[in-house]
């Protein structure tokens, strides 16, 4: 007879490619927790409004997190919850009660809740045929990310990447609006931004989490920031 632990589904992450979930994803990837201990289930747009799916998460959204008993759905709490459960030394988020936990958290919060909805939004809108798209509202969306989202971001980078030398998942979680961004050709005027989305997406992982071509970056800065080793 199978034991209740036997029948325990694993940890699973629900996820959608191109969505906040493949950040959150190719972390998982680069703590090499995927599979063992945490399931990663690729669902389709149309999967989320299933039934099924709708149990685990009434909002119908990627990514969303189980864990026995425990469900959720808001991609800070399931950032934050995996790296509090996979990142033990702090390789990719800085330990409670340092100086650098408030900053990152602020612009974990930034990227969240004010970049990444208001670039997916242009993003789709841009999708549409010519003739079905609000001319106005793209050229004053530009504007606002060209004159204030962007520049703000870009303020809060304090070396090759967020908060410094080291790469964090902060970085690995804007690569989402700034893949959206470079796609409406309008990153490259941001540099500091340009060069953390060329590192991100320079790792395998990415190409994995995104469903992606594998990159064509052959940056020899990126592979020796990647590589440096967390001392802090």
């Amino acid at each position: 007879m199978a034991t209740e632990e036997q029948e325990q589904p694993p940890p699973t992450l629900y996820h959608v490619p191109r969505t906040i979930s493949s950040p959150i994803y190719q972390l998982l990837l680069e703590l090499h927790a995927v599979d063992c201990p945490v399931r990663v289930e690729t669902l389709s747009f149309a999967d989320l409004k299933t039934k099924e799916h709708l149990q685990r998460n009434p909002m119908g959204t990627s990514p969303t997190y189980c864990d026995g008993p425990l469900k959720i759905w808001e991609s800070g709490a399931v950032l934050q919850y995996l790296l509090e459960q996979h990142d033990p030394f702090n390789k990719y988020h800085p330990a409670r009660r340092t100086p650098k936990r408030a900053v990152y958290l602020h612009i974990q919060q930034y990227i969240l809740a004010t970049v990444y909805p208001f670039v997916a939004t242009l993003y789709l809108h841009t999708l549409r045929p010519k003739d079905q798209q609000d001319a106005e509202y793209v050229k004053s969306a530009t504007h606002k990310w060209k004159t204030l989202l962007a520049p703000t971001l870009e303020s809060f980078v304090e070396g090759p990447f967020f908060l410094g030398r080291l790469v964090m998942a902060i970085d690995f979680l804007v690569a989402k609006p700034l893949t959206n961004a470079e796609s409406m050709g309008l990153l490259r005027d941001f540099p500091k931004l340009y060069k953390i989305y060329q590192c991100i997406e320079s790792l395998p992982s990415y190409s994995v989490a995104y469903r992606a071509p594998p990159s064509v970056t052959d940056c020899a800065e990126c592979r020796s920031l990647l590589l440096l080793p967390n001392k802090d």
